[in-house]
């Protein structure tokens, strides 16, 4: 801080209260200050370091800006002129603080850019932008989270919260000394002595001449100075110059240290002498365990992905094995149906019958039924027996590493270690690389195509606080790892809640959303009155999701109209060209505002999206009949109005990543999807559906169950996708390509319009899949990213109750339609029938089928084991066709429970991930609570597919995302509503079997107790679906015995 903002009378705390060093205190106006004011000291303190080394003629100002709140802003140093411009720059970049920072770091990085250039590439992942000056800092990148200013050698550095702005900076500052000391080249000074500063040009001037003349022009340029701020020049070499320092040591340090050298070095070649290998006897084992499974990709790997001589994607290869698996699991189901068949053949040849062959027909059911069954006893054999090393290996469904750098895609992206060596040297081959790297950094010229992803997110009533902020926040990291790569990314809100929350959460909502560039759609609430709004659906994520897609492209094809009606303003060239860019390209930072010869883009932007809502409000008008005071009958057209904001962000790259509003994604992500969407044979993936971890919340017993439940079965998806099944699609964590997306677009029967999801399904994930395998385009699954991509998972058994329902009915409607329908379409769907009569690969409709029939199998447990127990305990005459349910239970009991964590186990062991013991103790521990909640789904599930097939109105809403605050006098009617069916059947069942095991039936018509292979299977599912709901009652009892610790504690 210079002397003259010192005032009288002040008050200089020291900052050790704050965490700073106490190297040296802030000076204040005056000792009325506020936390705010703290944070500008604290801030200011660890970001300047470098203002003690300042020369004293260097008066550029430095300082920090904090938002105080939505419209004001407060800058240090106080009471500083100079500063206007900074505070006008952040005011409209929006961002919580920024700070401008002068060092020598930062004047060297910009000393040596080339006039022309646009950014400066730091390393392989991080470039930074060059602004001509202040007044393009509302212009810039803002996920870049830093600029350079040209014209007075600085740095500005934002953060969009308080807590980030430290350690960003000295991150950034770290990078910054490493790629200075990288591509240092020959000393700018001949001599030792310093530079003179030159207040007029920002910088020190160089001294040329004699050491004498030097001296007298030292002595005449601080005459008036202090001595103690002035640097006197030294008699001996110092480190100013280095010109006659042998730099060979210091330059195999830096090559030790992996830093890289500006000249290159002589040095003899060493060839290492061939060390014979040990050969390792290999075990029986070694081909069924990996001996060095791959770890996960460290950053030292990744920068030798980036960097490495050969960056050619590798080819992918079709694996087999999965359909391999699946055929034997269809010929396993067709040698139980022919087993039947046997049956029914050695009865007729005994008794003559022919009645029996009636029993044929329901064998497409029991098949349907249980090829489920035998592709799981397939699959757990391979588990043990079947290779796994695909399960490291790209192939055509499954990416295991991540791709490699690919110039076509990554265009500007690229780093290039001996380019920028040649920009900064010169000479005549600098010349061509200085070009080369103006082209890189130069406006217009990024030749990469994906350089705009939308993240798209549906949310409803979540809380800001708790579940949408946090996800933002994690997107944001990965926006801004994406953005000093190269590229620009944007996120897309779809809004379902805006327009019902209460105001005061409507207003934080708008304000985080504008504070965080945040583009966001909200369509009107649902009304069931004449002529009110119909959000369409029974699951409104699809219809939340057409509706934002719609206004964005309605908004772009407004824009095109726009610009070609755009009349530029005259310019100096006749035949120049606007500077606007296409739809879903990035704009260059400082050249939209500043550019004098054409009409501001943003000013088109916003205008496009005026145009847009009002296309969007006069398509939605609902006739309303209304009667009038005479009882005439009238129709009158009520419209419906969308809101949106933050253009600029609504506007759709050709990547689409849908996430949930609980989600967690990895901060080095866009970046792959692009290469892997962008190499050679990519062009057909549609969809890159990534592999999820969870994002626990309350970390109770349900979900802890829950948790691992979702984690096994992701694992299971990866290894089928490395065995050659065609990947899934779930929803969310997934990259979409938004061309292919439009491609497998249709026109909805329901009102004509367009759509992008099917409204009219449940499961709109599998619908747009399946369109799009119809149109030819490969689905993906990505391990990668090794557990960032973070899901949430249900909290109460309710939720995931509604979870499964939901699927239930989605399978329902995808096989059959409603029963009213039947006597015109037929009972099989239409959906099916075009699936089935498909190119899509046979082993996928296997699989496909087998998992749509298993809710069946789940959801006939109920009725199949009352049927059994009438039956066989009334004795009436039975075929051997028929399979008893004790039967079907060991069946089951051996392949799901028994050999199922046997495999499992077994799998991660062979795959390097956990411990035999360790995995077995953590599959075995969950047996009990996978009994109780697959038992107990059997009536629910049955309820939810006949609501299909007989019309019944059945609706969702959305998951909950945060923990609730209970007393068991809540939850207990919340139970009694929710389970009153199930309950109110399995007391039934228990009547029933009471009666039949006494004396209040005949003789002949009972059914002892002890007729265990009747009453076990039975009792299982009664008992179940009773014991279900207490899982709602754990995380209360949880509660409990912490507030019961902490009371004792606190005794």
């Amino acid at each position: 801080m210079s002397t003259q903002d010192r005032q009288p009378h002040t008050h200089s705390p020291s900052l050790t209260q704050f965490g700073a060093s106490p190297s040296h205190s802030l000076t204040i106006l005056n000792n009325d200050y506020d936390a705010f004011d703290a944070l500008l000291h604290t801030i200011y303190e660890k970001t300047h370091q470098d203002n003690w080394f300042k020369p004293s003629g260097d008066t550029d100002p430095t300082g920090v800006c904090l938002r105080v709140d939505s419209t004001s802003f407060r800058c240090f140093p106080y009471e500083n002129p100079n500063l206007i411009p900074f505070e006008e720059g952040v005011r409209r970049l929006n961002v919580e603080v920024a700070v401008k920072i002068r060092s020598a770091s930062v004047h060297a990085a910009i000393s040596r850019c080339p006039e022309p250039a646009r950014e400066i590439l730091i390393d392989s992942n991080t470039r930074i932008q060059i602004l001509p000056d202040l007044s393009a800092l509302g212009d810039a990148e803002r996920d870049q989270c830093a600029a350079f200013i040209r014209s007075d050698h600085t740095l500005v550095v934002w953060a969009f919260s308080v807590d980030e702005v430290i350690p960003l900076w000295t991150e950034f500052e770290e990078k910054l000394i490493k790629y200075i000391w990288r591509t240092r080249s020959n000393p700018r000074r001949e001599g030792n002595a310093p530079g003179v500063f030159d207040p007029a040009r920002g910088s020190l001037a160089m001294h040329t001449g004699s050491s004498s003349d030097f001296t007298s022009n030292l002595t005449s340029a601080v005459t008036s100075a202090a001595p103690s701020t002035i640097a006197l020049p030294l008699t001996t070499a110092g480190p100013f110059g280095m010109e006659n320092v042998d730099r060979t040591a210091a330059a195999n340090v830096n090559n030790n240290f992996g830093f890289g050298a500006s000249e290159p070095i002589e040095e003899e070649k060493v060839v290492p002498k061939k060390v014979a290998k040990k050969k390792k006897k290999k075990s029986f084992l070694s081909w069924w365990k990996l001996e060095s499974p791959l770890p996960p990709q460290s950053e030292k790997d990744a920068a030798a992905l980036e960097e490495g001589p050969d960056n050619s994607p590798e080819p992918r290869q079709l694996v087999l094995l999965g359909p391999f698996y699946a055929g034997c699991g269809a010929a396993l189901t067709m040698y139980f149906a022919a087993a039947g068949v046997s049956n029914l053949i050695e009865e007729w040849v005994l008794d003559g019958d022919t009645r029996r062959f009636g029993l044929v027909v329901i064998l497409p059911i029991v098949a349907a039924v249980s090829i489920f069954f035998c592709l799981q006893l397939v699959g757990n054999i391979s588990l043990v027996l079947g290779p796994v090393s695909q399960y490291h290996e790209n192939s055509t469904y499954y990416s295991a590493k991540r791709p490699r750098s690919n110039p076509k895609v990554d265009g500007a992206a690229v780093w290039s270690e001996n380019a920028e060596e040649l920009v900064i040297r010169g000479g005549e081959s600098g010349v061509v690389e200085e070009e080369r790297e103006i082209k890189r950094g130069g406006p217009g010229q990024r030749s990469s195509s994906h350089n705009n992803p939308a993240i798209q997110c549906p949310v409803y009533k979540e809380s800001l606080d708790l579940t949408i902020a946090p996800s933002v926040f994690s997107i944001k990291k990965a926006m801004q790892t994406y953005a000093r790569q190269g590229g620009t990314s944007s996120i897309f809100i779809c809004d379902d809640g805006l327009q019902i929350i209460p105001e005061d959460e409507k207003q934080k909502r708008l304000e985080f959303y504008a504070n965080h560039n945040i583009g966001w759609v909200a369509r009107p609430r649902h009304s069931s009155a004449p002529g009110g709004f119909k959000r369409a659906g029974k699951f409104k994520k699809a219809s939340n999701m057409n509706y934002g897609l719609n206004l964005s492209i309605a908004m772009e094809q407004q824009l095109a109209k726009l610009i070609a009606d755009a009349q530029p303003v005259p310019a100096s060239s006749p035949n120049s060209s606007p500077a606007l860019h296409n739809p879903g390209e990035p704009q260059e930072p400082g050249l939209s505002s500043s550019s004098p010869n054409y009409e501001n883009i943003d000013v088109l932007e916003e205008r496009a999206l005026q145009l847009a809502i009002e296309q969007v409000y006069q398509e939605s008008g609902t006739v309303k009949k209304v009667v009038d005071e005479s009882g005439k009958e009238t129709e009158e057209v009520i419209y419906h109005r969308p809101w949106a904001g933050g253009v600029r962000s609504l506007r759709v790259g050709e990547i689409i990543l849908i996430i949930d509003a609980d989600t967690v994604v990895p901060e080095d992500c866009f970046r792959d999807a692009a290469r892997e969407m962008g190499e050679e044979g990519g062009e057909e993936v549609a969809i890159i559906q990534h592999e999820s971890d969870v994002m626990q919340v309350a970390h109770h017993y349900f979900e802890n169950g829950i948790t691992h439940f979702t984690r096994r079965i992701n694992k299971c998806i990866s290894y089928g996708c490395a065995n050659g099944e065609v990947a899934p699609f779930v929803g969310h964590n997934a990259f979409l390509r938004w061309k292919a997306v439009q491609d497998a677009s249709f026109i909805d029967p329901a009102d004509g319009r367009r759509k992008m999801w099917s409204e009219a399904n449940v499961s709109e994930d599998f619908d747009l899949a399946l369109r799009l395998l119809l149109k030819g385009y490969t689905l993906r699954w990505a391990t990668y990213s090794q557990g960032g991509f973070k899901e949430g998972v249900s909290l109460t058994v309710v939720d995931e109750l509604a979870r499964w329902q939901k699927y239930a009915y989605g399978c329902d409607e995808i096989i059959f339609n409603p029963i009213i329908k039947w006597w015109r379409h037929g009972p099989i769907s239409k959906q099916l029938r075009v699936f089935m009569q498909s190119a899509a690969p046979i082993h996928y409709k296997i699989g496909m089928s087998s998992y749509m029939f298993s809710y069946y199998g789940i959801a006939a447990a109920t009725f199949g084991s009352t049927l059994n127990y009438l039956l066989l305990g009334l004795s009436l005459e039975l075929d051997r066709f028929y399979l008893h349910s004790f039967e079907i239970l060991l069946a089951c009991v051996v392949v799901f429970p028994a050999l199922g964590n046997l495999g499992f186990t077994l799998l991660e062991y062979r795959l390097g991930h956990r411990s035999v013991w360790s995995s077995a103790i953590e599959n075995l521990r969950w047996v009990p609570f996978f009994l109780f909640f697959f038992g107990g789904l059997s009536i629910h599930l049955s309820t939810a597919i006949l609501a299909h097939l007989f019309s019944y109105d059945m609706t969702w809403g959305s998951t909950g995302k945060e923990v609730e605050k209970s007393t068991f006098w809540i939850e207990v009617p919340r139970i009694i509503k929710n389970f009153k069916l199930s309950f109110g059947i399995c007391f039934l069942l228990i009547a029933m079997i009471i009666v039949f095991s006494s004396n209040a039936v005949p003789f002949e018509w009972q059914i002892p107790g002890w007729n265990w292979a009747l009453v076990i299977p039975l009792s299982l599912v009664i008992g179940s679906h009773i014991l279900m709901p207490v899982d709602r009652l754990e995380p209360l009892a949880h509660e409990v015995l912490i507030l019961d610790v902490a009371s004792q504690d606190l005794q």
